[in-house]
């Protein structure tokens, strides 16, 4: 095994190498002819593309080097600690975990180098083809995403100055499942923010598919739990600010583990919060495993499923109204303007592409395909737009009214025949780090499922609607909370 690890090595540095190479001769070609005038006046644009061919090629050999260096040290703490993952790491291993700060400058300048590189002679290039050409104007926008880029890597920079190498310690090590997950951020907050920190643990399924250039990888949230820390529970710490962190983890959550190359499960802490100047917002990459503490028994008020007792939130997305047959909710249409907004322009960019190609001569299997999805993503906008759910409560029933604007089957549940009701996340916006949506689920006693509401992006919200629908069937002995 280590000699093909050799030879793996050998053979990605030699892949490399022409890159190298090739950069290293556009670099000293472009700096020979502009400094002597012995090449045209279009030499120096030898420059950036041998700088990118130069990042390329010796970027991939230290990758390579600096890669075989870490794995084999990993796999010494495999074979050193085999049933105790959380000491592969190194960090872990210390108890205290780089947040993700200065990763992310470093990412967003040399991405947005080797854009504006590339990019940068479309500047010359164009308005000589737009004299002829006028559509040529549209190359311009690789320059602007450039500008937009550079913008961003700065404001990475001005957050890293303003609340320094941030890590967090974690005590002990690792997060348990069944357990807790503790520890202090510890970071350089100038101000105490009004609004307090905003923590979120989060469970991330990391799926990556294909291969090649068709590789993709898809971040789903499996489960999340939301905290905040007022401005008084934060105290000076090492680096200027300490703030707590304590989570309750679900005995039937899911461990760090990589299932496959492609499969893994890792675990985020995210903290946010409204600073003036650039806003707060660091994620940590947490162990979370099952250990010695981790119960052995299954614990029903500590699962993914139990719905947490809390306070009525400020705000509701969804009606709440007294009737003579109970209590009646309500989730309008159009609650989610946002994620609504969002699969809106998707349909659009589909629906325009099948109508390009049902036009052009493009083979029939591709006007089919991007027609299926266009008409995929109708249904879901109308859903968002246009979808309406009464649940009623009282009486010994549960009623269920679901359609467009009001208009759907009524259907009728005993009591007697529901077995619980829970949330889940089946949607969400953005990656690891987006917005989860929860539809909120109906058991029945023949292990049937009825969903009674759809995208609801407040963890808070869904998990008191949950309780007292619960409360009100007569499910659990969980009283509600102050504030009904």
């Amino acid at each position: 095994m280590e000699r093909t690890s050799k030879l793996g090595t050998v053979f990605l540095c030699l892949f490399a190498l022409p890159f190298a190479a090739f950069g290293l001769f556009a670099l000293f070609t472009g700096m020979r002819q502009t400094l002597d005038g012995s090449g045209s006046s279009h030499s120096w644009l030898f420059l950036p593309f041998g700088l990118v061919f130069c990042g390329i090629g010796f970027g991939l050999i230290y990758a390579v080097i600096f890669g075989g260096r870490l794995l084999k040290k990993q796999q010494r703490a495999q074979a050193e600690h085999p049933s105790e993952p959380w000491l592969w790491r190194e960090d872990w291993v210390q108890g205290r975990i780089q947040g993700s700060m200065r990763s992310g400058m470093i990412g967003a300048w040399i991405f947005a180098g080797l854009w504006n590189t590339i990019s940068l002679p479309m500047l010359i290039f164009i308005p000589q083809q737009a004299a002829r050409k006028p559509i040529a104007y549209v190359g311009l926008l690789f320059p602007l995403i450039g500008v937009l880029l550079l913008v961003r890597a700065i404001r990475w920079t001005i957050a890293y100055r303003t609340f320094g190498r941030t890590y967090f310690e974690i005590t002990p090590v690792p997060g348990v499942i069944g357990g807790e997950l503790k520890g202090m951020i510890q970071a350089r907050i100038p101000q105490a923010p009004d609004h307090g920190i905003q923590l979120r643990l989060s469970c991330i399924n990391r799926v990556t598919s294909g291969s090649g250039d068709n590789r993709s990888t898809w971040e789903h949230i499996r489960w999340r739990a939301e905290a905040s820390v007022a401005p008084g529970q934060m105290y000076p710490g090492p680096t200027g600010t300490s703030i707590p962190v304590n989570f309750r983890i679900p005995w039937n959550a899911q461990p760090t583990e990589t299932r496959s190359p492609g499969d893994v499960i890792v675990w985020q802490l995210e903290a946010r919060a409204d600073v003036p100047g650039v806003d707060y917002r660091d994620v940590f990459e947490v162990p979370v495993f099952r250990t010695a503490q981790t119960p052995t028994a299954p614990d029903p008020d500590n699962s993914i499923d139990a719905t947490p007792q809390t306070s009525r939130p400020s705000a509701l997305t969804v009606v709440i109204t007294e009737t003579a047959e109970g209590i009646e909710f309500y989730f309008p249409a159009g609650r989610n303007k946002g994620f609504a907004s969002g699969t809106s322009v998707f349909l659009l960019i589909f629906g325009a592409a099948t109508y390009f190609l049902a036009g052009s001569r493009a083979p029939v299997f591709f006007p089919i395909v991007f027609g299926f999805f266009t008409f995929l993503l109708l249904y879901i906008c109308a859903q968002m737009w246009l979808g309406t759910t009464r649940v009623g409560i009282g009486k010994g029933e549960l009623l269920l009214q679901a359609g467009f604007l009001g208009v759907g089957r009524l259907r009728r549940f005993a009591f007697a025949e529901i077995a619980s009701i829970s949330s889940a996340i089946r949607s969400q916006q953005g990656g690891s780090t987006g917005t989860p949506y929860y539809d909120i689920e109906l058991t029945l006693s023949n292990g049937k499922k009825i969903t009674l509401g759809r995208t609801i992006p407040n963890h808070q919200e869904v998990a008191w609607l949950v309780e007292k629908m619960k409360r009100l069937i007569g499910l659990g002995s969980k009283a509600m909370v102050a504030g009904k």
